[in-house]
């Protein structure tokens, strides 16, 4: 199966690395992650090639927030573009939250009842964010529908978002007619 990763940017909020897998059946299987506070670009790059199980060349894509394309006010630098001089390639496209937390609902529990997404054991975080994950108590009758940003929780379902955010328009955009 073709290997992605998708990541959430942070420094003092975790920065997220998720290593996916999607079979023949379209079921997105998370195996692996990497969850880290106040650790330099370098450090971050050096721990997603080592637990890379294949070349950077073999993984398919790896996806992340539009916002990594931002430069540094200080270096005059982005996050994606560090990333890639050393070797990581990063994949990006706007999108909205509620998009994202839509798309991760469909595969937890699609309109016939089955589930497309399988988290591993290995990846704790993860799986205690998709438990904590919430809206804010004080939403009734706002217009807001975004859920909490709490900067605990957030950070790896963000880098879940932007793996279905950007799979999606990848696959969609591959197909030749």
């Amino acid at each position: 199966m073709p290997l992605y990763r998708s990541i959430d940017f942070g420094f003092v909020h975790p920065f997220v690395c998720l290593w996916i897998q999607v079979d023949d059946k379209g079921t997105v299987r998370v195996i692996d992650e990497y969850v880290r506070t106040r650790a330099t670009i370098d450090i971050l790059a050096r721990e997603i090639i080592a637990r890379t199980p294949c070349s950077e060349e073999k993984v398919a894509a790896t996806f992340c927030d539009i916002a990594g394309k931002a430069k540094s006010h200080i270096t005059g630098t982005s996050v994606i573009s560090e990333l890639a001089s050393f070797g990581i390639r990063l994949r990006a496209r706007p999108s909205h939250i509620l998009e994202g937390i839509e798309l991760i609902r469909r595969a937890i529990r699609d309109g016939t009842g089955k589930t497309k997404l399988v988290i591993s054991p290995a990846c704790p975080r993860l799986i205690e964010a998709l438990s904590c994950y919430h809206y804010p108590d004080n939403c009734a009758g706002s217009a807001s529908e975004l859920p909490l940003k709490d900067g605990v929780y957030d950070h790896p379902i963000d880098a879940l978002r932007y793996f279905f955010i950007n799979y999606t328009h990848h696959k969609s955009t591959s197909r030749r007619y």
